[in-house]
């Protein structure tokens, strides 16, 4: 990894640990959970809109990855994020990672190695001791539904990641774009039939934190963080990319924390540890793997 490119990622992690605190905020309390999450995706196709070019041979492959990264991650992690804190949200998205080895066992026909498996146990042995261990008021009512949906996101993730790791030659941005036009597709009609009073957004006292929260989701986190992100995943071995959900929640916890005052319990603490000791796991498996695999021959 070069220096640019290790900056990227630490850029990338920052933005998008701090989003769980803005998205927390504001769904929290100026606005509709799918509405913010169908307005972003259109915010951000007039953003890229110049960048939406038809690829021939790759538009399955482009379409199922947008479904997965832009529609139905969103629509299970904004509603969550009403339901449970920004911090364990943050640590159950991680389930990104194992979701992706079950995938590509089943898909794939990989095999899953001792390493591995150990890491998935423990990843998922973490968020369930997360999921037990509901902090107090902070959390909602429905802190155990909000783990089970934002475990739905990982997963969606997942299938979203290996996609783009098929999709070669083409531009972040244009991803980024059909992304956008999926998300927008699929995240309205959800909106217009789950949800009510979405205008409330923009009413005098919570226009100004939803438009802030909209336009650092857009820009920042949509358009320069998604982008950097895709940009990284053709240019660097997955293992590498996907430490990225390490820094992010580890931004993420303490920034939740502290800006937001969420409880740190010791149950938490334990799932969070072995939670992201279960990712590490994987990802030094997948280290390992990838030094071990000769280079083609040329």
């Amino acid at each position: 990894m070069s220096m640019r490119e290790f900056f990227v990622l630490l850029m990338v992690c920052t933005i998008w640990g701090l989003h769980f605190v803005v998205m927390k905020v504001t769904i929290g309390g100026a606005t509709e959970p799918l509405f913010y999450a169908a307005l972003r995706m259109s915010c951000v196709l007039i953003c890229v809109l110049p960048f939406l070019k038809w690829h021939t041979g790759y538009m399955g492959r482009i379409l199922i990855a947008g479904l997965g990264y832009g529609a139905l991650s969103y629509a299970f992690m904004f509603p969550a994020l009403g339901m449970t804190t920004a911090s364990a949200a943050a640590l159950t998205i991680e389930l990104y990672v194992p979701f992706a080895i079950i995938l590509g066992i089943i898909f794939l026909g990989e095999r899953i190695g001792l390493r591995r498996f150990i890491g998935i146990v423990l990843a998922i042995a973490g968020v369930a001791i997360i999921a037990m261990a509901k902090p107090d008021e902070s959390a909602g009512p429905q802190y155990l539904l909000g783990i089970g949906l934002m475990a739905c996101a990982a997963m969606s993730e997942a299938v979203g990641a290996l996609m783009v790791k098929k999709v070669t030659g083409i531009k972040p941005l244009e991803l980024l774009a059909w992304f956008a036009v999926v998300g927008s597709v699929v995240l309205w009609p959800l909106s217009f039939a789950l949800e009510d009073n979405q205008l409330r957004a923009f009413s005098p006292e919570n226009r100004g934190p939803f438009l802030a929260a909209l336009a650092y989701s857009t820009v920042a986190v949509s358009i320069m963080a998604h982008g950097s992100y895709y940009w990284l995943l053709q240019r660097l071995p997955i293992y590498i990319v996907s430490s990225s959900g390490l820094m992010t929640t580890v931004v993420a916890v303490l920034s939740s924390a502290i800006l937001l005052r969420e409880p740190i319990t010791p149950p938490f603490i334990l799932g969070g540890l072995l939670t992201l000791l279960g990712v590490g796991f994987i990802l030094y498996a997948r280290k390992l793997r990838a030094e071990a695999t000769p280079p083609p021959e040329v």
